[in-house]
């Protein structure tokens, strides 16, 4: 199981993200509500999607011994217009870096990034299978 805690900076509506394996983000919103000190939640989400698909693509095109030398993921969403502002459409474009005078493979480009996405990234399954969410409460300490 993975875990994560968001814990209220007490301003504003700033929160730092601890994850189990003892790194942190800091993530807010935009003024008149926050400061805009760190990442909205929905640009963590969307990042999450990148770096998910992102590790997973390397690894696949190393493993296919496609010579990559760079990636960027650039993930884009639409939201809704009004409140939840759910995503409606997500895009991810790979943006791809090969060795010198390297001829990609472009069918197994193509495997590793479908895999990448639809195979591996638990990212990528969550936001596309549907997820059950529930909350509680309980006092802190």
């Amino acid at each position: 199981m993975q875990s994560a805690t968001a814990r209220w900076a007490g301003r504003k509506v700033k929160f730092t993200v601890h994850s189990a394996s003892g790194h942190e983000a800091d993530v807010d919103e935009p003024p008149v509500f926050g400061d805009d000190d760190g990442m909205r939640p929905t640009e963590m989400l969307l990042g999450a999607l990148g770096c998910c698909t992102g590790i997973n693509a390397v690894l696949l095109l190393k493993k296919y011994k496609q010579l990559v030398t760079a990636l960027d993921v650039e993930v884009e969403g639409d939201q809704e217009p009004e409140w939840p502002h759910a995503f409606t459409a997500i895009r991810i474009v790979f943006a791809i870096r090969w060795e010198d005078g390297f001829s990609p493979d472009q069918e197994l480009v193509e495997k590793a990034l479908d895999l990448a996405c639809n195979r591996y990234c638990p990212v990528d399954a969550t936001l596309t299978r549907g997820t059950s969410i529930s909350h509680a409460q309980r006092a802190l300490a």
